[in-house]
C-alpha cells in the first residue's frame, strides 16, 4: 500500500509540470490574441485617423490660424480667405482676373494697416457714423446725380436691389461688408487730415525724359542721345527718334513735379541737376521688353513756389498716411504670419472655389 501511494504521488508530480505546460501555452495564446486585437485596434484607429487629420489639417485648423495681429486685435486665415473670394467673385463679373501671385500679400498688409488706422483714430477725434457709412455704401451702389427727378422710394429700391444682388454675388454678410467699408472710411477720412498738413505751394521742376529701350543698342543710343542733345537737338526730337514709348508723353514731358512724387530721385532734380542738362542714364527694368533700360531727365524750368495740381497733391496725402503708418508700426504690436504654406493654401482654396463657380 504503502509502494502504491508512492506511485501515485510519482505520478501526479510527473502529471504536474504537464498542466503548468497547457496553463501556460493557453495564457500564451490569449495574450497572442490581445496583442494581436490591440495591434488590429490600433490599425483601424490609424486608418480613420489618417483622413480625419486630412480634414482638420486642411479645412478646420487652417481658416482658424491667425494671419494678422495688431497688438489685442487678430485677422485669421478665414477672414482673409473670405477676403480674396471676395475680390476674386467681383472680378471675375468684371471680366478681370485677380493677380494670385501679389493680392495675398498686398491683402495682408492692409489689413494690419487699416487695423492700425482704426485704433490710431480716436487720438485724432475721427469716427465714422452710421450716417457716413450708409451715405457711402449708397454712393457705392446708387448713381444720383444732381437734378434727378427719381422718386426716392424708387432710388432706395434700386439701392437695395443692387445691394443685395452684390452681397450674393461676392457671399459675405451685410455686417461684413459694413466693417469692411467702416475701415476704409476710417483711412479715407486719416488721410484727408493728415493731407491738410501738405502744402499747396511747392518748389517744383519742369521735368522731361526719354525712355531707352533694353535692346542691344542701348549704350549706342543712350550715348548718341546725349551727343545730339549737346549740338543743340530739341529734347522732343530725341524723344520721337529714340524712345522706347514716345507717346507715352507728349514730346516727352512729364510735367512740373513737386518733391515727394518721384521720391528716389528727389535729390537728383532738386539738388544735383541743373536746369537745361541732361541726367545720367537711370537704370530702369523693363517687365514689357524683358530687360533693363534706361530713363533720362531733363530739367527745363524750376519754380520756386508753384501751385501743386491735383493729381500729385492726391499722391502726396498718400504719401503722408504711408509715413504715419511706418511711423505707426514702430510704435504697435504688429505681427504677420504670411509664409509660403499658408500662400500655398489660400491659392489652392481660391482655385477650387473658381473651379466650382
Amino acid at each position: 500500500m504503502a509502494q502504491q501511494g508512492r506511485q501515485s504521488t510519482a505520478a501526479r508530480g510527473r502529471g504536474r509540470p504537464s498542466e503548468r505546460r497547457i496553463r501556460s501555452r493557453s495564457q500564451r495564446d490569449r495574450l497572442k490574441r490581445r496583442r494581436v486585437l490591440i495591434a488590429g485596434l490600433v490599425a483601424i484607429l490609424i486608418i480613420l485617423a489618417i483622413p480625419l487629420y486630412g480634414y482638420t489639417s486642411t479645412f478646420v485648423l487652417p481658416p482658424r490660424q491667425w494671419v494678422v495681429q495688431v497688438n489685442d486685435t487678430s485677422y485669421n486665415m478665414g477672414y482673409l480667405l473670405k477676403l480674396l473670394r471676395m475680390f476674386q467673385r467681383g472680378s471675375q463679373v468684371g471680366g478681370a482676373a485677380v493677380n494670385l501671385g501679389t493680392m495675398p500679400f498686398e491683402l495682408v498688409n492692409t489689413l494690419a494697416e487699416n487695423e492700425l488706422v482704426r485704433q490710431g483714430a480716436p487720438r485724432y477725434g475721427i469716427t465714422v457714423s452710421r450716417q457716413d457709412l450708409d451715405a457711402e455704401i449708397r454712393d457705392r451702389f446708387l448713381d444720383n446725380p444732381s437734378g434727378d427727378q427719381t422718386p426716392p422710394e424708387q432710388l432706395e429700391q434700386e439701392f437695395q436691389e443692387r445691394y443685395r444682388e452684390y452681397l450674393n454675388l461676392v457671399q459675405i454678410s451685410e455686417k461684413e461688408h459694413r466693417d469692411i467699408v467702416t475701415s476704409e472710411l476710417y483711412r479715407e477720412k486719416l488721410r484727408e487730415l493728415l493731407g491738410r498738413e501738405v502744402d499747396r505751394i511747392q518748389e517744383q521742376v519742369h521735368l522731361f525724359s526719354i525712355q531707352i529701350p533694353p535692346v542691344d543698342s542701348t549704350l549706342e543710343i543712350i550715348d548718341e542721345v546725349q551727343t545730339e542733345f549737346a549740338r543743340g537737338a530739341s529734347f522732343k526730337s530725341l524723344v520721337e527718334r529714340f524712345s522706347a514709348d514716345p507717346e507715352l508723353y507728349k514730346g516727352g514731358e512729364v510735367g512740373w513735379v513737386p518733391r515727394g512724387i518721384l521720391q528716389d530721385l528727389d535729390e537728383l532734380l532738386f539738388e544735383q541737376m541743373a536746369v537745361g542738362e541732361l541726367s545720367e542714364p537711370i537704370p530702369n527694368f523693363d517687365a514689357t521688353a524683358g530687360g533693363t533700360g534706361f530713363t533720362i531727365y531733363l530739367v527745363k524750368e524750376r519754380a520756386e513756389a508753384r501751385e501743386v495740381d491735383e493729381r500729385h497733391l492726391a499722391t502726396l496725402k498718400t504719401r503722408s498716411i504711408q509715413a504715419w503708418l511706418t511711423a505707426e508700426r514702430k510704435t504697435n504690436e504688429v505681427r504677420i504670419a504670411f509664409g509660403s504654406v499658408r500662400y500655398e493654401w489660400l491659392v489652392n482654396q481660391l482655385r477650387l472655389s473658381a473651379a466650382r463657380r
